[in-house]
């Protein structure tokens, strides 16, 4: 029986839990979610405090109410996922990908670190560091969704070879560091610009230039508040990204 954490409100772990739920892959689009009693009773809560957690899942986009049926996740999730979503996606369910979403490795290896993931791993500008290039698509109709690319550490490939292969890691990059070395991911931070698409990766996006892209820059550290991994996802035009807010105790 899940658990709740005094630190924050009842509504928002429920929510949370169920978003997570979403995120992982664990609830896929169309799939039921618990009626009010039932996420009442579950959690021990009110019937109030369940119907919040859902109304607040369905002012994100997340699910949706059926008439006769009950409340279900939303046909498809409309918002960008983070690098930490995808993390705990890749941990708890071995993929990377939500359903309708395809990926394939682009290219990896060695390769000179940029300014920002050379600041965040802690090296020189310019140093070689493993460079991890995957592309994600729309199942459906394979329009290409996301360019993301992972910077790690050079030093990492020593203990994970396959880090400098286009080869499927167990566990994802940072399940396969985990594994290897005992690091455990503790914290990830997002950063969000925008700017205009670059003629590369206009080509790898399928997008015609002028274009304006959503940058979502993901810094991961370890318990011990080292660098494990810095992420660039590259966001095609026609998504959006959503954050919601507990305000209940301001």
């Amino acid at each position: 029986m899940p658990e709740l954490r005094r630190a924050d409100a009842p509504y928002a772990q429920v929510a949370q839990h169920i978003r997570e739920q979403i995120h992982s892959g664990q609830l896929s689009p169309g799939d039921r979610v618990p009626s009010i009693r039932d996420l009442a009773v579950e959690w021990g809560i009110s019937k109030a405090t369940a119907d919040k957690a859902l109304s607040a899942l369905r002012a994100e986009g997340l699910l949706i109410a059926v008439s006769g049926i009950g409340t279900q996740v939303a046909p498809a999730v409309p918002t960008v996922q983070t690098g930490g979503d995808r993390v705990s996606r890749m941990l708890s369910t071995g993929r990377a990908t939500r359903p309708g979403e395809t990926s394939e490795i682009l290219n990896s290896g060695l390769a000179p670190a940029p300014a920002a993931a050379a600041q965040w791993l802690r090296i020189e500008e310019g140093a070689q560091a493993v460079r991890r290039q995957r592309l994600f698509r729309d199942g459906g109709n394979g329009r290409a969704l996301t360019l993301s690319t992972s910077w790690l550490r050079a030093e990492l490939a020593d203990s994970v070879p396959g880090l400098l292969t286009t080869d499927r890691l167990e566990g994802g990059t940072i399940g396969a560091v985990r594994a290897a070395t005992g690091r455990y991911q503790a914290m990830s931070q997002t950063v969000l610009t925008a700017r205009l698409v670059t003629e590369e990766e206009a080509g790898a996006l399928g997008l015609e230039q002028p274009a304006a892209l959503l940058v979502q820059e993901t810094r991961m550290a370890d318990e011990d508040g080292d660098p494990l991994e810095f992420g660039e996802d590259l966001h095609a035009p026609g998504q959006s990204y959503a954050v919601g807010h507990d305000l209940s105790l301001l």
